[in-house]
């Protein structure tokens, strides 16, 4: 109670006191316990390392229940400015190698990085570009500062994480791992005397070197198809020697870059390599080309990127080799288009699409009238939309045999081809795929043939049919059958 009165009599005597003298006073009464606070704990030996500094072992200063455990962060704090010092290294490394202008700027942005990284706020020599300096940096020397900087900061972090421990340092010290003080001060590292590294290659970069590698890959291929070839036939030697020099052009234009076309050994004959293949062979070849291209092109993109392709990109290289590699088998075993079921196709079409002359209306002015008036364009106009009946069609035998993480991209292309050949058209728009023939891979070689069959069945029907009308005579030509009258 003594203590109580004391302390409200004293703060009477403060609230009366003039504004300045109560000031004056406050900040004496602020200073005496500050004293007071410094003075209260125990006193470190004097050959003892004080609390916060880092040079022979970090030490935490004295906790109680009314102070914040400040170990970690105060262990951390080396870190600070370590980015802009490691930058201002190699900028003073590389300055006999810059040009009069750019030494200036150098030195300018080495002056003000050191500067804060000393823990100074000092505007940027360029305040509307305070990085300007990242311009006088090659990629290589970015890597270079970031990769030492994580390596620092990260010894730090071990560091201080073993001394302070983990969530402990926001709680009592003493709760800590019983163990002997370490020395938590980190070395900056050297990039000032240290050697440059390499540059490397860009990611892009890696992926023109790759793709410039197997530039020649079409040739190579069909100098490899042409020599199991000419070992196979037994040819004479004067056969063979011709076969040799176009087997050699092929070569060539291998090691080149891949855009100038073999020159062929005989003038007259340009092309006498690729004759040495049947027409068959070369559709095979070109397509075994192709995937072998789109499967070095995902190897190289794989490569540059460190794995990182994305996975769609890989599914669709795998898919376009497994559709070629499927496609060569079928040519070696092809399958027969039913004709009958052909016939059958294009009979329905066209028995649910009858087609009957109408009388002629005369008067017409133009020649789009007379096609209109006159019944041609009704009559040519029921092929429309029958491609992509047929391919619909096709689509929808595949459904139980369709993989069923394709199910969903082999529904939208039947919905697609449905509506197509509802409104007369023979294509779908690719909605379901980024690829506009992206249907073509549920279909065999044998499905595709069927289809352009049954087109091609129905389009000389019509044409047959519609060519034999006398239109402005609405019936047979030579017929004296008139229609309408």
């Amino acid at each position: 109670m003594k203590t109580l009165a004391q302390g409200l009599i004293f703060s009477a005597l403060i609230l009366s006191l003039p504004a300045a003298a109560s000031a004056g006073l406050l900040d004496q009464i602020k200073q005496a316990a500050q004293n007071a606070a410094q003075n209260s704990g125990p006193q470190p030996a004097s050959n003892a390392p004080q609390a916060g500094t880092f040079g022979g072992g970090f030490l935490p200063a004295a906790h109680n229940a009314t102070t914040v455990n400040d170990d970690m962060p105060r262990c951390m704090a080396q870190t600070y400015g370590i980015h802009e010092n490691l930058t201002a290294q190699v900028l003073q490394r590389k300055l006999p190698s810059l040009s009069a202008g750019d030494q200036k700027t150098a030195q300018e942005d080495i002056a003000w990085l050191n500067a804060t990284a000393g823990g100074q706020r000092v505007p940027a020599p360029d305040p509307r570009n305070p990085q300007r300096y990242m311009l006088l940096l090659t990629d290589a020397e970015q890597q270079e500062i970031n990769g030492a900087t994580n390596q620092f900061v990260g010894e730090v972090h071990d560091k201080c994480e073993y001394q302070f421990g983990g969530m402990s340092q926001f709680g009592d010290p003493s709760g800590r791992p019983a163990h002997a003080p370490i020395d938590t001060h980190v070395a900056l590292p050297d990039l000032l005397h240290g050697t440059p590294l390499p540059a490397a290659p860009t990611p892009v970069e890696s992926y023109k070197n790759c793709a410039a590698s197997n530039a020649g890959l079409r040739w190579k291929l069909m100098a490899d198809k042409l020599q199991q070839k000419m070992d196979a036939a037994g040819l004479p030697d004067a056969e063979r020697k011709e076969w040799q020099e176009d087997i050699a052009v092929l070569r060539a234009a291998q090691n080149g870059d891949g855009r100038a076309m073999p020159v062929s050994a005989d003038p007259r004959n340009p092309m006498r390599y690729m004759m040495r293949f049947t027409p068959q062979e070369q559709v095979a070849v070109n397509q075994e080309a192709m995937a072998a291209g789109s499967q070095a092109r995902a190897d190289c993109m794989n490569s540059a990127t460190g794995g990182q392709m994305a996975p769609v990109s890989q599914s669709r290289s795998q898919e376009l080799a497994d559709m070629h590699a499927r496609r060569a088998a079928e040519r070696a075993h092809p399958q027969a288009v039913d004709s009958g079921a052909v016939d059958a196709e294009v009979q329905a079409w066209l028995a649910a699409r009858p087609f009957t002359p109408k009388a002629y209306a005369p008067g017409s002015a133009t020649q789009a009238d007379y096609l209109q008036k006159s019944g041609t364009l009704e009559c040519f106009d029921r092929q429309k939309g029958f491609r992509a009946h047929e391919i619909a069609r096709k689509l929808m035998s595949k459904r139980m045999t369709a993989a069923p993480q394709d199910h969903q991209e082999l529904e939208a292309w039947i919905s697609a081809y449905v509506a197509a050949g509802e409104q007369g058209r023979d294509e779908a728009a690719p909605a379901a795929s980024a690829d506009p023939q992206g249907w073509m891979r549920f279909l065999s070689s044998g499905d595709q043939q069927e289809i352009n069959a049954a087109a091609s069945s129905l389009h000389n029907k019509i044409m047959t049919e519609c060519e034999s009308l006398d239109f402005m005579e609405n019936g047979a030509k030579n017929s004296q059958v008139k229609y309408g009258q």
